[in-house]
Order: structure tokens, then C-alpha cells, then sequence
């Protein structure tokens, strides 16, 4: 592996060929006129999907940057934890940042959801897809990661209730009850904690690699009927503690917390 940090994703059929030419316009400018980089200077190509390749800068021009690979190893830099988070839809420049952030955390997949009360505000058409896959592409250059995070469109909450795994535990962030019921006589017991429920699921192997799906809410919240349907699904409310973390905030932290518990301890 090449010691320097240049490190761009790029489409995974450009690691197979002795040379290739790069002509993605934002790629070519970072290259040429962000790093000002020059021939002979090294890079690390990587497809994305775990490969990289070192690659030298051959030609720089306005338009493209052609580059001769040699030396192809496997890319590194991810977890063993699976993790997606399903996040409401949130003002932009707040989703914006948890894209950046959980990606650099580790985050596998991120799906946006559309609770009930999402606003229309924050709704977004498909031309936001393009700048969101940008901020997730220059976050997993920066931190160093060797796959690309999946982002998927924007989803109704009951689509996705529809279509979660079923053998993928789905934890939802909850500070309430464990229950959307009326009060009653005896009331509800209180929502077990992220981090009791995180080591129930890995007995009797901690640290085994796995994958786990993290649903939080909008930012004006669930409503019970949102949380009755999660229940009925098999999904497990969680608590993150007795303060209130804003929506962009609480999916990072749960995220952050699944890898400190599950991932086991780096190689010397």
C-alpha cells in the first residue's frame, strides 16, 4: 500500500486494465487544479467494491487524467459489522452531515425514510441523489475506507416495514415505553438500552461479524401508530439514554456504539 493519502474511487472497471483514462470532471479538477498533482505522482484507485490498485500519473490535461496501474491488493478499511441506517429525512444540510459523518464511522448502507410526520420541507427529488452520492464518496476517500456505501432513494416508512430483512435484527431508537398502548394500570416497563440489547443479541459469541439495521426517526418524531407497526414486525425498541438527541445526532451515536461493542480488536 502507498503511503501518500490520494485516494479516489473510481468505476470498477478501471482496475482491470494496464492503463486507463479518468474523465470525471470532478475527479480530473480535484486532481489537477485542488492537489495540482504531476506526473510521475502516485495514486490508489479504488473500485468500491474492496479492490484498489497504485496507480502513476502519466498525463494531465483539462478534460481527463490517464494513469498506469500496477501493483492491485485489496482495498481494507471496513468493518466486520454490517450497519444500516434507515434515517428520517431531515433538513439538508443535517442530513447532509450525517451522510459524512456515519460514513466515516463505518455505516454499510444508508436508507432515508419518510415518516408521517416528515415535513414537506425536507423531501427531496432525485437530483439530491447526485450530491448525496458525492459527499458519501469523499468521505469514504478521506476516511480511508475500501467500499463504497449504498444509499438508496427515499422510502415511506411502510415500505420499508414491508421489505426489512427478516433475519437482520432491526433495533429502533426509542426513548419512550416499549409499548404505543394507553396507559394502564401497571405501566409499560421502560426501553432496554442500546448497549444491554447489543449484548444480548451477540450471546454466545461477542464480537462475531454480523449485520444490524438502525431505524431513528424524523425530526418532529414517531407516532404511535408508526411505533405499534414497527412492534408488530418483530423490531426491537432501544434506548440511547436519558438525553435527547437531535435526529441527525442519535444514528451516528447508536452507529458508533454497535462498532465499540461487536468489532473486535484490531490485528497488531
Amino acid at each position: 500500500m502507498i503511503s501518500n493519502t490520494y485516494r479516489f474511487f473510481v468505476p470498477p472497471a478501471t482496475l482491470t486494465a494496464a492503463q486507463a483514462t479518468l474523465t470525471d470532471a470532478d475527479l480530473v479538477h480535484q486532481i489537477s487544479r485542488v492537489l495540482r498533482l504531476h506526473t510521475g505522482d502516485q495514486l490508489l484507485l479504488l473500485d468500491g467494491q474492496g479492490h484498489a490498485a497504485v496507480a502513476t500519473l502519466t498525463q494531465i490535461s483539462r478534460t481527463a487524467v490517464q494513469v498506469q496501474l500496477a501493483e492491485r491488493m485489496a482495498a481494507g478499511g471496513e468493518a466486520d459489522t454490517d450497519i444500516t441506517l434507515y434515517v428520517g429525512l431531515m433538513r439538508a444540510e443535517r442530513f447532509e452531515w450525517l451522510l459524512q459523518k456515519g460514513t466515516e464511522i463505518g455505516v454499510a448502507t444508508f436508507v432515508p425514510v419518510l415518516w408521517q410526520r416528515t415535513q414537506a420541507s425536507e423531501q427531496t427529488g432525485a437530483r439530491k441523489q447526485e450530491r448525496w452520492q458525492r459527499i458519501i464518496r469523499e468521505a469514504a476517500e478521506q476516511a480511508c475506507r475500501g467500499v463504497l456505501p449504498t444509499l438508496h432513494a427515499p422510502q415511506p416508512i411502510a415500505q420499508v416495514y414491508a421489505t426489512l430483512p427478516p433475519d437482520v435484527p432491526t433495533l429502533l431508537l426509542w426513548e419512550g415505553p416499549q409499548t404505543a398502548a394507553p396507559a394502564a394500570p401497571t405501566p409499560a416497563p421502560p426501553t432496554p438500552s442500546l448497549r444491554s440489547t447489543l449484548r444480548q443479541l451477540a450471546a454466545p459469541a461477542p464480537l462475531a461479524p454480523r449485520q444490524i439495521a438502525v431505524l431513528s426517526g424524523s425530526e418532529g418524531g414517531i407516532t404511535p401508530e408508526e411505533l405499534t407497526a414497527g412492534l408488530r414486525r418483530g423490531i426491537i425498541p432501544v434506548s440511547l439514554g436519558t438525553r435527547i438527541l437531535r435526529a441527525e445526532t442519535a444514528p451516528l451515536v447508536a452507529a458508533a456504539a454497535i462498532l465499540y461493542e461487536w468489532e473486535p480488536e484490531p490485528m497488531a
